[in-house]
């Protein structure tokens, strides 16, 4: 049966993707939970302009991913935090205070789910933070973690 998915549906496609699917599947699960419509002319319009749209704003946010990257590239990130004289935070950066330091130094404001480190950043020195925009665009860049001056 041919279908109209109306919401992302994992394992099988994207809001607006039209997807071939068994009646069974289709009747029993896809149209009463409301997670796609029937491939009807009319409907198979509205879901070509839907892709349409998906395609513009992805290409948008891949060229503002680009622009990201290329503003970060190399920097280094700088945040000031309070540690022991061996050099041990007394609490640990957050993602939080990275998008923070990150937004002051590029004016580019990111989500804390976007800020990915190997491990809790918990010392003085230099530490590598990944950026992930997108599926297929992540890059590093170095964080160095100074002692608060008293």
């Amino acid at each position: 049966m041919k279908l109209i998915l109306s919401k992302d549906v994992k394992a099988l496609g994207r809001k607006g993707d039209v997807v071939e699917v068994a009646k069974g599947y289709a009747r029993n699960y896809l149209l009463p939970q409301n997670l796609a419509i029937i491939a009807t002319d009319n409907n198979l319009k509205f879901a070509e302009d839907l892709q349409a749209r998906r395609h513009l704003k992805t290409q948008m946010n891949s060229d503002l991913a680009e622009s990201i990257q290329t503003a970060l590239a190399d920097a280094k990130i700088v945040i000031s935090q309070n540690s022991t004289d061996e050099g041990t935070l007394y609490a640990a950066i957050s993602a939080e205070q990275i998008v923070e330091a990150i937004e002051i130094f590029s004016s580019y404001k990111l989500q804390e789910e976007q800020v990915h480190t190997d491990d809790a950043v918990k010392e003085i020195g230099l530490h590598t933070v990944t950026i992930v925009l997108g599926p297929d665009t992540n890059f590093d860049i170095t964080l160095e973690v100074i002692p608060e001056t008293k």
